[in-house]
């Protein structure tokens, strides 16, 4: 069968580099192709080259997004319909990120346009959990909910072979032959991740346009064991590890095949098992392969002797998710931390001259303009190398998510176009008046842009936020 897996356009209408290869599509490909599949992945987000975006640009440029949306002879739809009608596909699959809700609608009608009797499989977190508004809206004609590979598989296996007992089919949404939409139970997750193929980055569409170290971006567990009540995750709370020896096996394939030396470990928490990792830094120390790496963590999952042990393997910089200067708000989202704790985090890493990238979010849904300072605050007592602030976004499957249904801040007609970290519109907020908020997610951005600016120097400061 030949398939067309597509990533949706988003960054690439605003100008804006989306670093890395399409990981989830890749991982598909990979469990796919040794099964006698031609397969195509198109990344139509994929832009020509990189171009840096301080926060307020890239709240300035958004609204091209929403432009793309309504232009049918935009350049990047044009591409689009001729790569699908140049590779004619028998099945076309496309992920699924909430904020590409209008890119995913646009793809799935050019593709019954062009081949009316070709399947559309929708996957990723938005189908995941709302699978039948998923195929309403856009007119698909399944959805695969969490992990893909197993039920992408089987799911083509029927379609190959005419059986339409899609009900025996574990974690998939579909039209049933009265035009109801049906899902079936939840499938089991993969225990043995060493039994996945390494992503499939050869199958990429204009492979040669791909940087070396775009290729870099390696995936050694899934699952989070934390529960933080803004974050939407398919993989669940138990964590699963690929062996170490596997890893490295993967490491080793992207630097003699792309010449790839820089390595960004896309797990939700890289630290989450201490002893882990620290055989895993033994283990990278005894190769010949000497890379530079980076990985999200914790802040109260690092300590001097873990960082001096992740350093000596060839880590870099650490990205580390604060959320928030207010107490309240670290307990109200079941963050787990407390800013006690974020402070003698933060101590060790500016002790150790150690690169750090410290995540913020504003935009709560009952965060106070006070509490939105005692970030800027906290930001000035830890001192991270750097900080983005970026927008929270309900994402569907997140607890906020589900609280701001209940208030009726979301609904089924929530235009999801208009949510994204970077997006003035996306509003979760219950008690700032929306003006208010819009001024104040604006001045935020500057500020974050004016730290970034001069965090390199001895005593990089900040204009606090002014109350009005």
């Amino acid at each position: 069968m030949k398939i067309l897996l597509i990533e949706p356009p988003f960054a690439r209408f605003m100008g804006f580099y989306r670093y890395f290869f399409p990981f989830s599509l890749s991982s598909l490909s990979a469990y796919l192709k040794p099964q006698g599949h031609q397969i195509l992945i198109y990344d139509a987000d994929h832009a020509d080259h990189p171009v840096d975006m301080t926060s307020q640009e890239l709240l300035d440029v958004f609204p091209r997004y929403l432009e793309g949306l309504q232009n049918p002879e935009h350049p990047i739809w044009r591409e689009a319909e001729e790569v699908m009608s140049e590779f004619r596909p028998d099945l076309i699959g496309l992920t699924y990120l909430s904020t590409k809700k209008g890119a995913v609608e646009t793809l799935t009608r050019t593709a019954k346009r062009l081949f009316p009797e070709v399947p559309v499989v929708l996957g990723g977190s938005h189908p995941s959990f709302l699978p039948e508004s998923s195929l309403e809206q856009t007119g698909a004609d399944f959805v695969v909910m969490g992990e893909g590979e197993e039920t992408l598989s089987e799911l083509i296996r029927y379609i190959e072979t005419g059986d339409t007992r899609y009900s025996d089919i574990l974690g998939l949404a579909y039209r049933d032959p009265s035009g109801s939409i049906a899902k079936t139970a939840p499938r089991p997750m993969i225990n043995d991740l060493d039994s996945l193929p390494f992503p499939d980055r050869e199958s990429l569409y204009g492979l040669d346009s791909y940087r070396s170290d775009d290729m870099g971006m390696i995936m050694t567990s899934r699952g989070c064991p934390f529960n933080c009540t803004f974050c939407s995750s398919l993989w669940g709370q138990h964590v699963r590890y690929r062996s170490i020896p596997n890893i490295l096996s993967e490491i080793h394939y992207l630097q003699e095949r792309f010449g790839t030396r820089n390595i960004y470990f896309k797990d939700d928490t890289f630290t989450a098992d201490r002893k882990w990792v620290l055989a895993f830094c033994e283990a990278l120390k005894r190769t010949n392969l000497s890379i530079n790496w980076e990985c999200l963590t914790r802040i109260e999952l690092v300590n001097k002797e873990l960082v001096l042990r992740m350093r000596e393997a060839g880590m870099f910089n650490l990205k580390i998710g604060i959320e928030t200067g207010s107490e309240r708000l670290l307990r109200a989202t079941n963050k787990k931390i407390s800013l006690d704790q974020i402070k003698r985090g933060a101590a060790v890493l500016n002790e150790l001259g150690q690169k750090w990238s410290a995540f913020f979010m504003l935009g709560y849904p009952d965060e106070t303009e006070e509490e939105i300072r005692m970030s800027w605050q906290l930001i000035e007592e830890i001192r991270p190398t750097y900080v983005s602030m970026s927008i929270l976004v309900p994402y569907p499957g997140c607890s906020t998510y589900y609280e701001l249904l209940d208030t009726g801040t979301l609904g089924e007609d929530t235009d999801w176009n208009l949510y994204d970290p970077f997006s003035l519109n996306a509003n979760a907020s219950l008690v700032l008046d929306p003006e208010r908020f819009r001024e104040l997610a604006i001045q935020t951005m500057a500020l974050v842009d004016a730290y970034n600016l001069h965090s390199q120097q001895d005593s990089p400061r900040i204009t606090k936020i002014e109350k009005t």
